[in-house]
């Protein structure tokens, strides 16, 4: 395949319409698609406020304003989880990180 053939294949047909062929376009912010930083915004806030419904709930239940212990340990439970979760990530991305910085180029 020439430079020419790939050309052609990634501008497409003339009436501007993605072919069958044709290679895909870099996605834009315009586009409708939220960025990597936009979706780890909303996990950390996520995970926040999770930790704060916690919080109520065992605030609730030492006031004696909640009875059902299980509630308060469910939302105990997927609070930790929650947090696990995002310490396990931030991990995986340092670690992956790191691992860019040892390449040689």
């Amino acid at each position: 395949m020439t430079v020419g053939q790939l050309q052609m294949l990634r501008s497409g047909p003339a009436t501007g319409a993605d072919g069958p062929g044709a290679l895909p376009r870099p996605r834009t912010e315009e586009a409708g698609g939220s960025g990597f930083g936009d979706t780890l915004k909303q996990a950390v806030q996520s995970v926040d406020a999770s930790q704060k419904e916690a919080d109520q709930q065992i605030q609730a239940f030492v006031a004696g304003e909640q009875e059902n212990v299980h509630e308060v340990m469910i939302s105990m439970n997927q609070a930790r989880l929650h947090f696990q979760l995002m310490t396990e990530v931030r991990n995986k991305a340092l670690d992956t990180y790191q691992e860019l910085m040892r390449m040689q180029v």
